[in-house]
């Protein structure tokens, strides 16, 4: 039998072992080290890496066997793994979200048959190794590893189904949707975000089942605080919806964009990327697939860039695939009352908690989890916008250039404020911001001309830099437009 060394940098991870291919021997097996670079190879004194299945950005999977277990059960052995550049809070950061994994899978796979279940959560310190040699005893150098082990899905996912296979059917993404949005209902109703719905993230079983995977980017909804600048952003780009990517608050329809995102990825066999135009600010997906009214209606609610103009819910979508498809019948699903498309316009401008309250009840979680709030207005009535910047700080706007102030809102600010500034300039500033933020840069651009009335061009790059959480882009975005 052959077993996987899990050191990332073990320059010959297969190692031989015959004796455990005695079913005698097998249960009675000492530990086993790595030929190569001296990792012991049997993790926990029970599971046996068998060979690497991936890897993503913070982690490595293998397919392991249990030893305790009666059938020599198959498992997935996942071991954290730390990029070297990340900085100190960052790292304790990937820590904390892969402890919540396991947690998340301990609490929520043992109650929803299309959730993972864990099998184990531990950590190993093993001797350190440079690369081509152990490090020297005397010195004391050790390394440490963290795993979680959780049931393994014979199938496989949809993304490689995608290669394999070509585009899906739209009855096939119909019924996609349907197994997974009441895993994803289950998910927020525990006060939780998925935040990495993917076509890889889904794995379908030999018996057609969908199994949600890959929990590593949950995050548990408390509060309406955004992430602080120099925390990572969990994710994945293209299926990521504005809000994730600009690292602020998530909801459930969070989720529900990045399923959208991942049904019309099915469809046309093209990376997301490939589906939004070319300025970034909206979706184009309808030259590459023809589908019902009905399904693309739906879409495109759960598309939409601003959370409070999606589907609340994920029940609210499962109603919505469930109606009729006749045209009064869809214009009550989907059309959207006046009042509701003001709020949902000015959800970034300035609007009362209580009106986003009343139109976007939040979902209050059974039992003593968290709730998850409803999308707070930004900023705050009566709060002022964004704080100007500290000297010495990339935020700091060049020499003499006023920040202006923001002007009072009106209960019902007008929908298309032109600006005075030049066109060509704001459409460059839209352009340019969204290679940073995402497509929600030209509603930022819009807002910030109605909002604060900027009188020069640098007084616009000044109010659009806040909303670049990298300080770093934040120098490269000024360069762009201001030298």
């Amino acid at each position: 039998m052959d077993i996987y060394c899990t050191r990332p940098n073990c320059p010959d991870p297969i190692n031989a072992i015959p004796d455990l291919d005695d079913s005698a021997f097998f249960r009675a097996v000492q530990q086993r080290y790595c030929a190569a670079c001296t990792m012991p190879l049997i993790l926990d004194g029970r599971y046996l890496p068998l060979k690497r299945l991936g890897g993503g950005a913070f982690g490595t999977t293998f397919l392991g066997l249990d030893l305790r277990s009666a059938k020599q059960r198959h498992c997935v052995i996942k071991q954290l793994q730390l990029r070297n550049n990340l900085a100190p809070n960052q790292v304790e950061g990937v820590k904390r979200a892969f402890r919540r994994e396991a947690e998340i899978l301990e609490v929520l796979g043992d109650n929803n048959q299309q959730i993972p279940t864990l099998f184990a959560y531990f950590g190993l310190t093993a001797p350190g190794f440079m690369g081509s040699r152990t490090s020297d005893p005397h010195r004391n150098e050790t390394e440490e590893y963290i795993y979680l082990v959780q049931e393994y899905v014979q199938g496989q996912d949809l993304d490689k189904e995608l290669r394999k296979q070509g585009r899906f059917s739209e009855s096939d993404v119909v019924d996609i949707m349907q197994q997974v949005l009441p895993v994803l209902q289950f998910i927020h109703d525990r006060g939780a975000i998925h935040r990495d719905i993917k076509p890889s993230n889904m794995m379908r079983d030999q018996n057609g089942r969908i199994y949600l995977i890959d929990f590593g980017a949950v995050k548990q909804v408390t509060t309406g605080v955004p992430l602080k600048s120099n925390s990572l952003v969990f994710g994945t780009l293209g299926f990521a919806p504005p809000e994730q990517i600009a690292g602020k608050q998530v909801y459930p329809s969070t989720d529900l964009y990045s399923l959208a995102v991942t049904a019309l990825c099915l469809l046309t066999g093209q990376s997301p990327e490939a589906l939004l135009d070319a300025s970034g600010d909206s979706w184009n997906w309808k030259p590459f697939v023809q589908i019902s009214d009905r399904l693309g209606q739906l879409l495109d609610k759960m598309l939409e860039f601003i959370p409070g103009r999606r589907f609340q819910s994920a029940d609210e979508v499962m109603a919505a695939i469930s109606a009729g498809s006749s045209a009064g019948e869809m214009g009550r699903v989907f059309i959207k009352s006046a009042d509701e498309t003001v709020l949902a316009h000015n959800y970034r401008v300035g609007i009362s908690q209580e009106a986003v309250e009343t139109r976007f009840p939040p979902n209050p979680a059974p039992g003593n989890a968290e709730t998850v709030v409803s999308p707070p207005s930004y900023p705050p009535q009566n709060q002022p916008g964004p704080t100007p910047p500290y000297p010495n700080s990339p935020y700091a706007p060049y020499p003499n250039t006023p920040y202006p102030s923001p002007q009072s809102p009106s209960p019902n600010p007008p929908l298309n404020t032109k600006p005075t500034l030049n066109p060509a300039f704001v459409t460059r500033c839209r352009e340019e911001l969204a290679y940073f933020i995402g497509p929600i840069a030209g509603l930022v651009v819009e807002e910030a001309i109605s909002q604060y009335s900027p009188a020069t061009l640098q007084q616009l790059v000044e109010i659009l830099v806040q909303e670049i959480p990298d300080p770093q882009a934040v120098l490269e975005f000024r360069r762009k437009l201001l030298s």
